[in-house]
């Protein structure tokens, strides 16, 4: 499996973890994310670990990507992480996602962040 997408209805939060997406999981990756969406109220908190990839997003993959930013804020994101510990992973993570998400290298930093922004 490329990825992993949890619903976390209570927590009203979505957590992926990317592995190495290719262009054929693309489909299937956005189609997942859109039922996640509809599952999330407004105000909902996201984090998209990409930790455990072993490669960056091709130009092609990270191009078919961009439009889930686009989505969440359409949905109402109250605010998104990217957890990468690469400089390069952070460089793209930041030119997809960098409108509305921070970054932190670590997955409990991350959370740390998103429980300050639930009130």
């Amino acid at each position: 499996m490329p990825y992993t997408m949890e619903v976390n209805v209570a927590k009203n939060q979505v957590v992926v973890k990317a592995f190495g997406l290719t262009e054929a999981d693309v489909p299937a990756y956005i189609s997942d994310f859109e039922q996640a969406m509809k599952k999330l109220k407004p105000g909902f908190t996201g984090v998209t670990d990409v930790t455990e990839s072993k490669t960056i997003l091709t130009p092609e993959v990270a191009a078919m990507l961009a439009p889930t930013g686009d989505i969440a804020v359409a949905h109402g994101v109250g605010g998104w992480v990217y957890v990468a510990d690469t400089p390069v992973w952070k460089m793209q993570m930041k030119r997809l996602f960098g409108k509305f998400a921070v970054h932190y290298p670590t997955y409990e930093e991350a959370d740390a962040y998103l429980n300050s922004l639930v009130k």
